[in-house]
């Protein structure tokens, strides 16, 4: 099976005490889940692969890289900024392990952040993209 590396960092925020402390369960892959819709302007994160370059383009590794860009949401503008410089930290210190069956080497970040609003709820939000060197295959 493949590697989700979407997946592992979701894992790997819900696991940090700070991120869960703030947010409980709602850390998310993909898209905000129907159901929170009503829940918002609160804080959530959510996590989508973005595409970016390939540290490995050309090379027969079993690894690659795979930019991951993260919104924070929250009730307020700073709200939202605060929760991201603690994700920031969060993902940035991340150690070599394995999270959800995939084995995240590092995370870098891929640029400076932007704050704004959703374009379609108004709902404030923050957004910054991360470098992620993660295993191709699952580790079981």
């Amino acid at each position: 099976m493949a590697g989700d590396p979407v997946a592992a960092l979701v894992a790997a925020l819900k696991a940090d005490a700070g991120i869960a402390e703030q947010l409980g369960e709602s850390v998310f892959g993909g898209e905000l889940p129907m159901g929170e819709a009503a829940s918002m302007p609160r804080k959530a994160l959510v996590l989508k692969p973005s595409g970016g370059p390939s540290l490995t383009n050309g090379s027969n590794a079993a690894h690659d890289t795979q930019r991951i860009d993260v919104f924070a949401y929250g009730a307020t503008p700073a709200e939202a900024a605060a929760l991201m410089a603690d994700v920031s930290l969060c993902l940035l210190w991340l150690q070599r392990a394995v999270w959800a069956q995939t084995l995240i080497h590092w995370v870098n970040s891929a640029g400076g952040y932007m704050s704004g609003r959703e374009p379609d709820t108004d709902w404030p939000r923050v957004f910054k993209s991360f470098q992620v060197f993660h295993a191709l295959q699952s580790v079981s």
